[in-house]
């Protein structure tokens, strides 16, 4: 499957809380996601999409 970057700019505070939720999220996952993971599943939620209709694309 290919991707497209995108170059997104954050406050300090953003970045602040998505690090926090990130570390949040350890426990149920098993690891610590990446900013691009968080920013994936945050734009999932807000489209109201899921990954298998935004992995399956290509």
């Amino acid at each position: 499957m290919e991707r497209t970057q995108i170059n997104v700019r954050l406050s300090t505070k953003l970045l602040e809380l998505m690090d926090k939720k990130r570390m949040e999220l350890q426990p149920e996952l098993g690891k610590i996601p990446t900013r691009s993971d968080i920013m994936r599943y945050a734009l999932e939620k807000y489209l109201k999409l899921n990954s298998s209709e935004t992995e399956s694309e290509n």
